[in-house]
């Protein structure tokens, strides 16, 4: 059974922080994408992908500024990838902290898929979606992280560190790039392109044993979803789309529909039919 494509609720409240910052209404953005208050409160809640991707549009048509992104790379590093990043930080080489970034990041958004491609003198960093292509916005997001994070971790410009960085054409993260001397291509997804040599240098925060504690925490914390988390994300399947109930009780994992019903009812109080046919009634 393939898991469902999701983001967590601390990187979902890092869109919304900024979204309120831009002037912008939370709970205005929450009603219109469907995504409940109470669920969005919890530590290690997961909001559905489509969900995810819908408040990223309604952001842009709500009038933010063209470098929304942009300007989301600061939040994104102190607020949802906080406890990743100190992971990162004290791997005691670059490659080693890429691959538990690569390993880690589905636990945060798992419709992003991550690879490490190394190819001659090259070592290319792909990014790429499980669902069509990622908004402009979280792309800009992501790559202005991920080249400041790294170069902190090395301790050098970033100029002098990357070779290139390919971006897709919506994206207005190259002026911010070309302004660090990184050369900018376009591409049919997020790439970053360092030297591969630079994969084996020592970071400066390299400490085995904050790792290693980092690592039982981060592994304690963030554990697979449990079947009441899957049941939040049928929530949205129900809202969503015209999935047949039997469908959405098959891809949870439940053998028979009538015991995925069941445990809905449980949890929420109603049926998922109840619930679709109006769900105002959970919160």
């Amino acid at each position: 059974m393939s898991q469902p494509l999701f983001a967590s609720s601390a990187f979902t409240r890092t869109i919304l922080a900024h979204a309120r910052q831009s002037g912008l209404c939370p709970q205005r953005l929450m009603a219109r994408v469907g995504i409940c208050p109470s669920v969005l409160a919890g530590q290690h809640q997961l909001i559905a992908a489509q969900a995810v991707e819908q408040l990223w549009r309604e952001c842009e048509w709500s009038g933010v500024a063209p470098t929304f992104g942009c300007e989301l790379a600061d939040g994104m590093a102190t607020d949802c990838l906080q406890g990743l990043n100190i992971l990162l930080d004290s791997s005691a080489t670059l490659r080693a902290s890429l691959k538990c970034f690569i390993d880690c990041l589905p636990r945060v958004i798992n419709y992003v898929a991550v690879e490490l491609v190394e190819a001659g003198d090259f070592a290319h960093l792909r990014l790429r979606s499980q669902q069509g292509h990622l908004h402009h916005f979280a792309l800009d997001a992501a790559v202005i992280t991920l080249v400041r994070n790294i170069a902190r971790r090395l301790g050098g410009a970033p100029g002098d560190l990357f070779v290139s960085v390919s971006l897709r054409p919506a994206q207005l993260a190259g002026g911010w790039l070309r302004g660090v001397g990184i050369a900018v291509e376009q591409g049919e997804h997020l790439c970053l392109t360092l030297p591969r040599y630079s994969l084996d240098q020592v970071l400066l925060g390299a400490n085995p044993f904050l790792h290693q504690s980092m690592l039982r925490h981060w592994h304690a914390e963030t554990r697979a979803p449990a079947r009441e988390d899957n049941l939040t994300m049928a929530r949205h399947w129900l809202t969503a789309g015209d999935q047949p109930i039997e469908r959405i009780a098959e891809r949870l994992g439940y053998r028979q529909p009538s015991n995925f019903i069941r445990a809905f009812r449980k949890q929420f109080g109603i049926t998922p039919k109840q619930f679709r046919l109006n769900p105002g009634q959970v919160c």
